[in-house]
């Protein structure tokens, strides 16, 4: 599914993260962990062409994306949804939805899952995104990039200042999202509960590069907070 080999990634002159390697595989939940600072994010822009990355490769199903613009990199299959989300508030729920459906050049009906997945929407249509709150935001920046119909969903700290109640909605529907549709997910994320419960594979990150990778049930726990905490 997605290969990242030696990847090095920067801004100006500062090196984030250097010979970053990692795999998703079909079909999985994998999430990306490490403190605030270590290269997650930039991991992420990196995938999505944001960010200056001088060497390395980046394949999607075999197909080399390192020279490609980001909307070519999402016409292969790429649903992400940055950390900050960044719905149009202006915008009503229905029109954030149309415009991903747009943005795919899919036809302008929103696939029924996707209100069965966060049953708010319907609720909320004729609302502008800038009024709902943050989990509902969430909530609706997932719901846009899904209706692209991508292969992998890439999310960045998708639990980030929103209610326990709301993380359980998010959770459950990634879940279902997964096993449902087959569609594999990538999650940067900071909330260890949260990524101990929904994924099957962890890496986690310190100074740009993985210093633990595993399948989650594998991995000690112990020592996965001990690095999330020091």
């Amino acid at each position: 599914m997605l290969n990242i080999s030696q990847v090095n990634a920067c801004y100006g002159e500062s090196s984030v993260i250097s010979g970053l390697d990692m795999e998703v595989n079909d079909h999985k939940i994998v999430c990306l962990i490490g403190r605030n600072g270590v290269g997650k994010s930039t991991t992420l822009k990196s995938i999505m062409g944001l960010v200056n990355t001088p060497s390395g490769s980046i394949k999607l199903n075999g197909t080399e994306m390192m020279k490609m613009a980001t909307y070519d990199r999402v016409k292969l299959g790429i649903g992400y949804v940055p950390q900050g989300r960044d719905i149009f508030p202006q915008m009503t729920v229905q029109e954030n939805l149309e415009l991903g459906l747009h943005t795919a050049g899919k036809e302008k009906k929103v696939p029924d899952y996707i209100y069965d997945l966060f049953p708010i929407l319907p609720e909320f249509a004729k609302r502008k995104g800038g009024d709902l709150s943050g989990g509902q935001q969430q909530q609706l920046a997932i719901a846009r990039a899904l209706v692209t119909g991508p292969e992998i969903l890439i999310l960045d700290e998708p639990t980030e200042g929103i209610q326990p109640s709301i993380i359980q909605d998010i959770g459950r529907a990634i879940k279902r999202v997964n096993q449902e549709l087959g569609i594999t997910v990538l999650i940067v994320e900071q909330y260890l509960e949260f990524v101990l419960d929904i994924s099957d594979e962890l890496y986690i990150m310190e100074k740009g590069s993985i210093v633990m990778q595993g399948k989650t049930k594998e991995l000690p726990v112990e020592e996965i907070q001990k690095i999330m905490t020091e």
